[in-house]
């Protein structure tokens, strides 16, 4: 995908969409706190569609996250749009609907310069990612330990953590579509207070959370309800505020 820059420093970021989780790099030797799990409570009961307002360097975008079980399975969207650039960024996570443990990743980048895809298939300890590009095809193996999740499944999976002050869990993440060579992380995650935060959808009181990994952080608010939906999310390159939401509705 020609006009596209595909950038890996400290962070991992498609430059120019806003659709990428950009994340901090780490490795597979940082330590997991323990065995406490991730998952205290799945807060959803059924369909649902949230919608985002995001911003990135003066660039406006916006985001849509739905969530539906389908034949047995958890299927988890992701779609994002940026007109100004004429680029549309969309994933899809097939999941276990009670452990949130990821069985495929699909994405797609449509641009002016053409398309990107990226598919990973979980199967055993192992996932296969095989990325499709203008200029490269590429395919790669990763090792997957037990009790790990996929990136492009963390602003659902951290909706079920235990929300209290002080709260800790870290567990190994895989980046698997990020449109460059796939590789494991280890994400610490932190309740750090309650805040009252102001959205084009509202005022939320809220749980803040702090999202570490490799010396980068990333903040993250949650309401303080039944849904725990996600309200506001700053990874230190774009900001995303919630502009709607809405239940029972695939």
């Amino acid at each position: 995908m020609n006009g596209t820059t595909f950038v890996r420093a400290c962070v991992i970021v498609v430059l120019g969409m806003l659709g990428a989780l950009a994340i901090a790099c780490s490795s597979a030797s940082d330590s997991v706190i323990g065995n406490t799990e991730v998952i205290f409570e799945i807060p959803w009961e059924g369909p649902e569609t949230a919608r985002y307002h995001i911003i990135q360097n003066d660039v406006e975008g916006s985001g849509v996250l739905t969530l539906e079980e389908r034949g047995g399975t958890l299927v988890l969207s992701q779609v994002f749009d940026i007109p100004e650039e004429e680029v549309t960024d969309s994933v899809i996570v097939v999941a276990d609907p009670e452990t949130l443990r990821p069985t495929t990743v699909s994405r797609v980048i449509d641009g002016p310069d053409g398309q990107r895809l990226c598919d990973a298939t979980y199967a055993g300890s192992v996932v296969t990612v095989d990325q499709i590009g203008e200029d490269e095809d590429r395919t790669d193996v990763v090792n997957v330990p037990d009790r790990s999740y996929d990136t492009w499944g963390d602003l659902f999976l951290w909706r079920t953590l235990d929300f209290r002050v002080g709260f800790e869990v870290s567990y190994r993440d895989v980046l698997s579509c990020s449109l460059s060579k796939p590789e494991l992380l280890t994400v610490g995650l932190t309740v750090k207070g309650i805040e009252a935060v102001t959205v084009p959808a509202g005022t939320y009181d809220t749980w803040r959370l702090e999202i570490s990994s490799g010396g980068g952080t990333q903040e993250a608010w949650f309401s303080i309800d039944d849904s725990n939906v996600l309200v506001k999310y700053d990874n230190d390159l774009q900001v995303w505020e919630l502009e709607s939401f809405e239940t029972g509705v695939p």
